[in-house]
């Protein structure tokens, strides 16, 4: 049996998503698996319960923003529960656990430390050239320690290769296949929508503009998720149906309303979402960024886009053919089941760590 900690700052979306596979299945392999977290305000209430029971949890204020003193106490409280812990692995996710986890690898040896961007920071174009020159130069530093790097996607590695150290590994992120409601398809109204926190990341705004120009009777856009006040009002101006946070098994259900899946992000590690609603069986159209572009293959599976003008262009002929949408979609999920599934995530994740899959 391996003592493996995830340390997770955000805890909501797609990355507490792979925490939850990854650490349930590591409580059903027989490890003893710590999940040190903080709270956001997506986190769902329900949270406790998609965990497996056996799972020990460590609540520990992280912000997602730099934030000087408020980060020390965090660090050193997370050095303080490590060095406690003595865990085999420590598995950091997302940015502000992942420089925290860092730091704190300098002065607790002994673990073998990981580190899952889930999005890498320096990519986030929204935010402007120079916080973005600021979020390099830190991931810079932080990866002169002897920490490795989990890539989600192929296209995430080659950046971390590019701008920060050769060492990385890819572990794909996956979903349990079987599990998510098939999409049928509906008669009359269209439906378009997307899953997931309404935030810069995902670029609600363009979101919106997709919506003000295709909305018309008979088609409907849907945001399943909740988030930022000025997204959200921007989404509900163009008509789009925001319908707040769901737990997990409601979004779902939700997702396989839809007809056609969008992802407007502005960056990507390799997004859930999109795996969800491939397995679901829907055509995607997406942003071609890093991590879309690992999962749809242009004009086969979905389509990959720059702007509000692609979106219409790839969305104009898939609402006016119910037959393109299904063999679009069809393929999707053929290619979601093919390489995305659990065991094989779970089995490369345990070959990474250099542990036994089973305790």
């Amino acid at each position: 049996m391996s003592a493996i900690v995830h340390v997770v700052e955000s805890f909501g979306g797609g990355t507490l998503a792979m925490v939850c596979a990854f650490a349930n299945r590591q409580a059903q392999d027989g490890h003893a698996v710590t999940v040190i977290h903080s709270v956001r305000e997506e986190t769902p209430e329900n949270w406790p319960s998609l965990f497996d029971a056996r799972i020990r949890f460590i609540q520990l204020p992280m912000q997602r923003s730099i934030h000087p003193l408020n980060d020390w106490r965090a660090g050193v409280a997370l050095t303080r529960w490590l060095r406690e812990i003595a865990p085999d692995v420590v598995h950091l996710h997302s940015s502000k656990a992942g420089a925290l986890g860092r730091i704190a690898s300098l002065f607790v040896r002994g673990p073998r430390y990981f580190f899952s961007p889930h999005g890498l920071s320096f990519l986030q174009r929204a935010e402007g050239q120079l916080k973005n020159t600021v979020f390099l130069t830190l991931e810079k530093l932080l990866a002169h320690t002897s920490v490795t790097a989990i890539a989600c996607s192929h296209s995430e590695a080659g950046e971390i290769r590019q701008h920060l150290t050769p060492r990385v590994a890819v572990v794909e992120n996956a979903v349990d296949v079987a599990a998510i409601p098939k999409a049928p398809g509906n008669t009359g109204v269209v439906r378009i929508g997307t899953v997931g926190r309404v935030a810069l990341a995902r670029n609600p705004e363009l979101f919106a503009e997709i919506a003000a120009r295709l909305t018309r009777p008979g088609v409907e856009f849907v945001w399943i998720g909740g988030g930022d006040e000025s997204g959200e009002a921007a989404l509900k101006a163009a008509g789009v149906t925001v319908l707040g946070w769901l737990p997990r098994a409601e979004a779902l259900k939700a997702l396989a309303t839809l007809d056609i899946y969008i992802q407007t992000s502005r960056w990507e590690g390799l997004p859930v979402a999109v795996i969800e609603a491939m397995a679901a069986g829907l055509p995607v159209v997406a942003t071609d960024v890093v991590g879309n572009r690992d999962l749809v293959r242009n004009g086969d599976n979905g389509y990959l886009v720059r702007d509000a003008a692609g979106f219409v262009a790839a969305l104009e002929p898939l609402l006016a053919d119910a037959a393109a949408r299904r063999a679009i979609g069809a393929r999707a999920h053929g290619f979601v089941a093919a390489n995305y599934s659990l065991d094989t995530m779970m089995s490369t994740l345990y070959n990474v760590y250099g542990i036994p899959s089973h305790g």
